[in-house]
C-alpha cells in the first residue's frame, strides 16, 4: 500500500516542475519578442541608412559601412530566433532546460542569461574547448533548415 506522504510529495515535485517550464517558456517568449522586435528596428534603420545618389563618396561609404553593421546585427539576431524557436521546440517535447550531452537540469540563472542555452555551463565548456577560435555556434540550435517567422516577413514589406 502506497503511503499518502509519498504521492503528495511526488505530485508536489510535479507542480514544481509544471511551474519551473511554465515559468521558462514565459522566458523564452520574451527573449524572442525582443529579438523580433530589434530585427524590426535594425531593419528599418538598414532602408534608412541608404543613401540616395547622388551622394559624395564619403557619404556613400558611411551609408555602406552602417548597411553592414546592421545585416551583420541582424543576422545575428535572426540566429538567436532560430534558437530561441529551437528551445520552443524543446519546450514542446518537455526537454527544453535539460542538458543535451549528460541530461542534467540547466540552472535557472543559466536560462535567464541565455534562454535559449541547449547545454548546461560544464559542457559547453567542454565544447568550446575542442573548437578553434571562430569556429562553429555557442549553441547549436539545431540542424533543421529554419524559416524566419511571419512577423519578419512582414517588418520588410512595412
Amino acid at each position: 500500500m502506497k503511503s499518502k506522504t509519498g504521492g503528495k510529495a511526488k505530485k508536489s515535485r510535479q507542480n514544481e516542475a509544471d511551474a519551473r517550464l511554465k515559468n521558462l517558456g514565459k522566458l523564452l517568449a520574451r527573449a524572442r519578442e525582443e529579438a523580433l522586435a530589434r530585427v524590426r528596428v535594425l531593419r528599418k534603420e538598414e532602408q534608412e541608412d541608404a543613401v540616395e545618389l547622388p551622394a559624395d563618396d564619403l557619404d556613400v561609404a558611411r551609408s555602406l559601412e552602417d548597411i553592414e553593421t546592421d545585416a551583420g546585427l541582424i543576422e545575428r539576431y535572426e540566429y538567436q530566433l532560430k534558437a530561441i524557436d529551437a528551445a520552443l521546440s524543446r519546450l514542446e517535447r518537455g526537454r527544453y532546460g535539460i542538458c543535451e550531452k549528460c541530461k542534467e537540469e540547466i540552472p535557472i540563472e543559466r536560462l535567464k542569461a541565455v534562454p535559449f542555452a541547449a547545454y548546461c555551463i560544464d559542457c559547453q565548456k567542454k565544447r568550446n574547448e575542442r573548437r578553434r577560435p571562430g569556429e562553429g555556434d555557442v549553441d547549436e540550435p539545431s540542424r533543421n533548415v529554419w524559416t524566419p517567422p511571419e512577423e519578419l516577413k512582414e517588418s520588410v514589406d512595412e
